[in-house]
């Protein structure tokens, strides 16, 4: 599948570029970022390099997965705020991943991209990928993270006790999913998280 550049009030999520690498290479050596995520770490510049030039035009171009670098459109130098994707794409499905930098934080920026970028995974092709599902995991210290799907509308499904290997240990992992049929209006009923 080609690149689609989506763009919001504020943002423009646009193509993941060599410039990008050494932000993503900073942030994705944060504390919280490392904490969270399935990055490497330690994160070096080479796996930034890979994630620019070969994870994000593979995932493209098989059809597996969309990635889009989160800019702020009033800003002309298109600086890298953060990352949001639909990965795992497979027979109507797919599953949301994001994580943000400091300086985006607190603004609202990255609700704002997940709800676009939902809005594509149920577009119908041209427009978008004509998924039916859309999954949401974190390990339940990250409420952030949470927050930001609850705000999406997704729907609590429960947790996968010690589901994954995070940083070799064993970690639960938080559960949510929405459907294309589903409102998309924020949902109670989430299980706390803990830290």
């Amino acid at each position: 599948m080609e690149f689609v550049e989506l763009t919001t009030a504020r943002l423009r999520l646009r193509r993941p570029v060599e410039s990008d690498i050494e932000t993503i290479t900073a942030v994705c050596q944060g504390p919280e970022i490392v904490a969270f995520t399935t990055v490497p770490s330690p994160y070096g510049r080479e796996h930034a390099e890979a994630f620019v030039t070969e994870a994000v035009p593979h995932g493209w171009a098989a059809g597996t997965g969309c990635t889009w670098a989160i800019t702020l459109r009033d800003d002309a130098a298109g600086g890298l705020l953060g990352v949001v994707s639909i990965h795992d794409v497979d027979d109507g499905a797919g599953s949301l991943g994001y994580w943000l930098g400091a300086a985006g934080r607190g603004r609202g920026v990255m609700t704002e991209a997940v709800e676009r970028v939902v809005d594509f995974g149920f577009a119908q092709p041209p427009e978008g990928l004509g998924l039916r599902r859309l999954q949401w995991q974190a390990v339940p210290s990250n409420a952030a993270s949470a927050r930001i799907a609850q705000k999406a509308g997704f729907r609590w499904e429960g947790l996968r006790r010690a589901a994954v290997l995070h940083r070799g240990r064993p970690q639960d992992l938080a559960c949510a999913g929405l459907l294309a049929s589903d409102s998309r209006a924020p949902q109670d009923g989430w299980a706390p998280v803990a830290p």
